[in-house]
């Protein structure tokens, strides 16, 4: 028989019997083992002991039933009292799980392709998950051929929406608030990164028939922990209630060997005032000598190295860069250069002339997210167009940016332009655009395709030409990375630029006339006032 591959060990208690299971039944007073199948109205017949029904119950459950009646049985035909009292304490057989079944579950929300998979009952979740993110080629094993023809309908529906609308710019999936829904009603939580870091089997429960796992969008409201320093992979997690300072530790895949876990410093942003420090001993809470401390949702956890001297700085890195996340510095010595490098470098899709860097200082949130998230928190998504950009323009005005050319740091190489980063900054590459936004008093405000060399007259065209009442001697082009508003004349005009058109200012029609009224009236009383002082001067002796 083909061996049969196992995540992990299987867990009587957490093992469901369904239909197709096959046991192992062995008796010992003859040395014989049979293999006994749960039949397809959930029952298991065990030879010389009964009929058992399986509907509902864990392997431990049905295990503790048979043996206890096989230990009646075998008590029953004892003949002498040392017969009865040896098998008081010892069952006569033994049942055990031979080969797990086939099962079938489902796989939606935000994944690669989500579909239905055929696994072995001793499957995890986490492993249907893995398989929904694989490309086709890869998650094509265990499928039909039905199975297969519904993936291909699938992907060419998503490259039609696609090719319609563009790509779908989201925030990633939750890892960690995953749902099962299991066929008799109950629900389980799959959380990828806890079993990552610890492998408890309640984090990653085993499937059973019918089973529909979804996998949510991640809910950028509900907060973050981070872990930085000496651990194995520093980042950032989504926040779950239950967290806790030795559990984050293991989300990050433990302490490196250079770890002080006598000293974890644990920083928690405050209602008001500056944020709180508290350092404990790791060593402590895991021996079970002291408590363990509960997280909250913006908590910091740095544990540092038995070599480090200066501070425990992060930086968060976003964007086109191969390895986007949170990195250590040495804060005033690590360079936009240096942490590039440690993220893998730009892609090829990477735009460093718009790139911009944040310094939101160690008090403030690591990341404010994309302009999609802020307008998401904001409930500012069912704006126009041109009311969005100016929104958008305003909250870039707000942020704290350094003043840094990335284009002549990553792209050109320049170390004169390269400057050292502290606590808290974030770095974000953009990808290349591939518009111009044409706005103002134009006749059709929106996004213009770049075509490189073009003239302002060209976009204005392509906008529709001048609205009545602009102001075209007045045009700026407001240039993406600087956010400067330059005279078209003096500046190239470049794909991710805005170009904005102002009107004239709206004057009521009979402001003109009363501007003249005035004047005349001034110009009469300062004639007469002069008429009476040349008159007193010539009455004067």
């Amino acid at each position: 028989m083909e061996a049969q591959v196992f995540a992990s060990a299987v867990d009587p208690a957490d093992y469901h019997l369904g239909p197709g299971d096959v046991l192992q039944c062995r008796f010992w007073t003859s040395d014989q083992s049979y293999y006994p199948v749960v039949s397809s109205d959930e029952i298991l017949i065990v030879s010389h002991v009964g009929a058992f029904s399986t509907h509902g119950k864990t392997l431990a459950d049905l295990r503790d039933e048979v043996y206890k009646k096989a230990a009646d049985l075998f008590q029953r035909f004892a003949n002498d009292k040392a017969r009865k009292e040896s098998s008081s304490s010892q069952t006569p057989l033994s049942l055990s799980l031979y080969q797990p079944r086939r099962i079938y579950v489902k796989v939606q929300g935000d994944v690669m392709l989500p579909s239905g998979f055929a696994l072995l009952a001793s499957t995890r979740a986490d492993v249907a998950v893995d398989l929904a993110n694989k490309p086709p080629a890869d998650a094509g094993a265990g499928r039909d051929q039905a199975q297969e023809r519904q993936m291909r309908n699938e992907r060419e529906q998503h490259q039609r929406i696609e090719s319609a609308f563009g790509k779908r710019e989201a925030e990633p999936a939750s890892q960690r608030n995953i749902t099962i829904s299991h066929s008799d009603g109950s629900m389980e939580r799959l959380d990828l990164v806890r079993y990552g870091g610890t492998h408890d089997p309640k984090a990653s429960p085993l499937l059973r028939e019918g089973d529909v796992i979804y996998v949510p969008f991640r809910d950028v409201t509900a907060g973050v922990i981070g872990v930085y320093g000496a651990v194995r992979a520093p980042g950032e997690f989504e926040f779950v209630e239950g967290d806790s300072l030795s559990s984050s530790i293991k989300y990050a895949f433990g302490p490196t060997a250079q770890a002080e876990l006598d000293h974890v410093e644990l920083t928690r942003a405050l209602s008001e005032g500056d944020p709180k420090t508290e350092v404990y001993d790791l060593r402590a809470i895991s021996a079970g000598q002291a408590p363990d401390v509960p997280l909250m949702r913006g908590d910091r956890v740095i544990l540092r190295g038995k070599r480090e001297k200066m501070h425990a700085a992060v930086v968060a890195v976003r964007g086109e860069v191969v390895q986007p996340g949170v990195f250590p510095i040495d804060d005033g010595v690590t360079h936009i250069s240096d942490v590039i490098r440690e993220a893998g470098g730009l892609t090829p899709s990477a735009y460093a002339r718009a790139g911009r860097v944040l310094r939101h200082g160690h008090t403030e949130q690591l990341t404010a997210g994309s302009q999609e998230e802020v307008l998401r928190a904001s409930r500012l998504a069912n704006l126009t167009v041109e009311d969005t950009s100016s929104y958008l323009r305003q909250t870039e005005m707000r942020q704290t940016d350094l003043v840094v050319d990335l284009d002549r740091v990553l792209a050109k190489g320049d170390k004169s332009a390269d400057i050292p980063l502290s606590d808290g900054d974030e770095i974000f590459i953009p990808e290349r655009p591939t518009t111009v936004y044409v706005y103002g008093f134009v006749r059709r405000s929106g996004y213009v395709p770049f075509e490189p060399g073009a003239s302002l007259s060209y976009y204005i065209a392509q906008a529709g030409g001048y609205a009545e009442g602009s102001v075209q001697s007045k045009t700026v082009v407001v240039k993406v990375g600087t956010k400067a508003w330059m005279d078209p004349g003096n500046t190239l005009i470049e794909a991710g630029d805005e170009i904005y058109v102002p009107r004239e200012p709206a004057v009521p029609a009979d402001v003109k006339q009363n501007q003249t009224t005035a004047l005349v009236a001034m110009f009469a009383a300062i004639g007469g006032l002069l008429l009476n002082v040349y008159l007193y001067v010539l009455k004067k002796p």
